[in-house]
């Protein structure tokens, strides 16, 4: 019995020597296979590090933008020696190299493309979706890196081809997101949309013609000498049946405009021009009467016309000075234009000036002569007088004095007229249509109907500086109305003041609104409240804190760099680290001054400002001890500086949407975006 088990014993132990003998080296496979496959893991997850390294690293080149920098910065940290360039130039890398491919491969193994629309030596696929031109460019960084001649098990895992790749790439994008936004919301100058309205001075009613209210929408011309034109694309008939036509301007940052003045004129986003009055308008038409007849006590004035004289037009002026418009009067006193002893005078703001017949030339049969203009005063009615200093009849003895009310009107640009600073209307192209004689029997039908065109400048658009002599902006933080720039947001350190909210900026976040329509709910949030309340301790203290370390700061810690600067295709060289760039809200034109009543109003965009000078209130502690030392001056309650083009390339606060517009007030965000 012991026999048999002994014998059995054996039989078993020699099985599995047998079993072990076979399966050993299976099991080696298997655990070579295994490793194997974690190497090639790790080479495969390894290359697309390298990629996406370069691809971040390289965007840092981007502000500003220098392609030299972001091919050496790509290769320095993807771990290539060189980067191959879109014209096929090779750039050596900035050393030392980090990211290294694993397992001591060589660098003639890696292979790095920059905009490249296919991989090295490999025709297809083709990336239809680069831009194949340096990365200034084509405001991208796309990185291909390919692994060559790779190890047999590795070549045999990746299904045998002789190559691995991976693809990164980081592209300039318009912020559509925003965190840290200094709480500031400034009017965006440009306009979407412009409508001319056609009124009757006398009821400010807008005029109609064939039912429809009479308007002319205006579209955007272009450039002309620093200011935007705008101006209608088919002339208007206007038909002349009343004695005083006002033209009334919409400018809106809405995309489009009813035409009906009181629709329009009553919504938010629109502002209405002239301000003073909504029966006054920016230019007038004087509609004249060519029947009855005159006397010198009743006299009658016909066309009366308006020359530029020394302004720079007779009906609608933009001076800093006083100046002189020319007046051209037809006045009917009977079967004698001009008998001796009758004086006719112009009068403008109270004052008269003396007109001259004329009795020969082109201005033959007119009283002629020059009102003065005074700077800013915006509309100014233009009246006749006209004066006994004889007896001339038995009614018209000496200083018998008739006054003519309101023949003309001449307007001088100011802060009625907003952004308006000139205007005009044409019949035909010849400008001055604004003068003719009104429907009336023997003047009917087409005679008394007339094409007119109009035409308005406007202050030019918010910019990005193009070089350290640019204009200062003025921020201004503690006015009432469209004067007051400051908006309500939650800080994001420290108690809800707005003190807190300029040192760290708002919580948010803040995202651009699509529809320009408030309130809403929308999330992440996209329309701002003006801020209320006195304000002037708290603009200095969180400035100083933002800035300077400190509300109540000695020294100026963080000096102003401006003149310092040197721009590359118009960005300057600001450091990321210069507490004095901040993002500030761009809101639609006509938020916080329009016509319509709203207490919230859409973001429109986002834009960075470099700040030059602040000021609070100078006797409470909280001065910016960089004035004097640097800094602009500032009014208290302001902040004063440039908008810029700036690249966010360093821990992007905000989402990108479409490719940002290196010419336009946006601003960037670099977002790797593959």
């Amino acid at each position: 019995m012991g026999t048999h088990v002994r014998r059995a014993t054996r039989e078993q132990r020699g099985a599995v020597l047998v079993f072990f003998a076979l399966f050993a080296p299976v099991a080696v496979l298997f655990l070579s296979f295994v490793v194997d496959v974690g190497d090639w893991f790790d080479h495969a997850r390894h290359l697309q590090l390298q990629a996406d390294a370069g691809a971040l690293a390289a965007a840092q080149g981007f502000q500003p933008c220098n392609d030299t920098t972001i091919y050496s910065a790509a290769g320095q940290y993807s771990g290539a020696a060189s980067v191959t360039t879109p014209t096929g130039e090779t750039v050596t890398a900035t050393s030392p190299l980090y990211n290294q491919q694993l397992g001591g491969t060589t660098q003639a193994n890696i292979h790095e493309l920059i905009n490249s629309p296919t991989y090295y030596e490999q025709p297809s696929p083709v990336d239809s979706t680069v831009k194949p031109t340096n990365p200034c460019a084509a405001e991208m960084v796309d990185v291909k890196v390919t692994e060559t001649n790779l190890p047999w098990y590795l070549r045999m895992l990746s299904l045998g081809a002789p190559s691995a790749h991976a693809h990164a790439r980081v592209e300039i994008l318009e912020r559509t997101t925003s965190t840290g936004s200094l709480p500031v919301a400034v009017n965006d100058l440009n306009p979407k949309s412009i409508e001319a309205y056609f009124v009757d001075e006398a009821t400010g009613e807008q005029l109609s013609a064939g039912g429809k209210p009479a308007a002319v929408a205006l579209q955007r011309v272009g450039p002309s000498g620093g200011l935007q034109e705008w101006g209608s694309s088919e002339p208007y008939g206007l038909e002349v049946a009343k004695p005083g036509i006002g033209v009334r301007v919409a400018i809106s940052g809405r995309s489009n405009l009813t035409g009906s003045m009181s629709a329009d004129c009553g919504r938010s986003l629109v502002i209405c021009y002239d301000l003073s009055s909504s029966k006054v308008g920016i230019l007038h038409i004087q509609g004249w009467s060519g029947n009855g007849s005159g006397s010198p006590t009743s006299p009658i004035a016909r066309e009366v016309t308006l020359s530029r004289g020394a302004c720079s037009d007779g009906y609608f002026s933009s001076t800093a000075t006083t100046c002189e418009v020319g007046v051209q009067a037809h006045v009917d006193v009977g079967a004698t234009p001009n008998p001796p002893g009758l004086t006719v005078s112009a009068e403008l703001a109270g004052k008269q000036f003396a007109l001259t017949y004329n009795t020969s030339g082109t201005l033959s049969g007119q009283w002629t002569g020059a009102v003065t203009l005074a700077p800013g005063s915006g509309s100014n009615q233009v009246n006749l007088q006209v004066k006994c200093t004889a007896k001339v009849t038995p009614s018209c003895e000496k200083t018998k004095t008739t006054k003519i009310e309101g023949v003309q009107r001449s307007y001088a640009a100011g802060s009625n007229s907003g952004p308006i600073q000139a205007a005009f209307l044409t019949q035909g192209g010849v400008p001055g249509a604004d003068s003719f004689r009104v429907c009336e029997s023997g003047n009917e039908g087409e005679a008394c109907t007339h094409k007119l065109a109009v035409t308005i400048d406007i202050s030019g658009n918010l910019q990005d500086a193009q070089s350290v002599s640019d204009p200062l902006y003025e921020m201004r933080l503690s006015e009432t109305g469209s004067q007051n720039q400051s908006v309500e947001c939650a800080p994001v350190q420290g108690s809800p003041t707005y003190a807190n909210g300029l040192a760290s900026g708002c919580a948010g976040p803040y995202g651009i609104n699509p529809t320009l329509t408030c309130p809403d709910s929308n999330t992440p949030i996209d329309c701002v409240r003006p801020a209320t309340g006195e304000k002037i301790n708290q603009i200095g203290k969180g400035m100083n804190l933002r800035i300077l370390g400190s509300e109540k700061p000695e020294t100026c810690t963080s000096p102003n760099h401006w003149k310092e600067f040197t721009f590359t295709n118009g960005v300057p060289d600001v450091s990321p680290s210069d507490p004095r760039v901040v993002t500030v809200f761009i809101t639609p034109y006509g938020s916080f001054g329009g016509s319509g009543k709203s207490t919230e109003f859409p973001i429109a965009d986002f834009a960075t400002f470099y700040v030059t000078g602040w000021q609070g209130s100078k006797g409470e502690g909280f001065s910016n001890p960089c004035q004097g030392n640097g800094d602009d001056t500032a009014k208290e309650s302001t902040i004063v500086g440039h908008f810029i083009k700036y690249v966010e390339t360093l821990a992007p606060t905000g989402g990108g949407g479409s490719t940002c517009e290196i010419d336009s007030l946006n601003e960037c965000v670099a977002v790797l975006t593959n």
